[in-house]
C-alpha cells in the first residue's frame, strides 16, 4: 500500500496485475480468477465481476457491513414508524 492506501501493484510478463506471491489481481488488488470475478484464497468466487463496479472495486454496500445488520428488528422499527405517523 502506498502513502493514500492504495495497493501497489506489479505487472506479470503478459501485463497483468498481481500480487508478492504471483497471483492474479485487480486494479484494486483483489485476488481474481481468470473471467474477473473476485475470489477468496481457495479459489472461491465471492464477488462475481458483474457486480463490481468499473474500476473493479466491491460495492460499498458489501464494504460496510450494512447487509449484516439485523433485518428483522430494522424492519419492526420502521413498522412502528410507520404506525405512529
Amino acid at each position: 500500500m502506498d502513502t493514500a492506501g492504495n495497493p501497489m501493484l506489479i505487472r506479470d510478463a503478459n501485463g497483468l496485475f498481481v500480487d508478492k506471491k504471483g497471483r492474479q489481481v485487480n486494479t484494486k488488488g483483489y485476488l481474481v480468477d481468470r473471467a474477473g470475478n473476485v475470489i477468496d484464497i481457495r479459489g472461491k468466487v465471492v464477488f462475481e465481476k458483474a457486480i463490481l463496479y468499473a474500476d473493479g472495486d466491491i460495492p460499498e454496500v458489501f464494504r460496510l457491513n450494512l447487509l449484516r445488520s439485523d433485518s428483522a428488528s430494522s424492519l419492526s422499527r420502521l413498522m412502528s414508524e410507520i404506525d405512529k405517523n
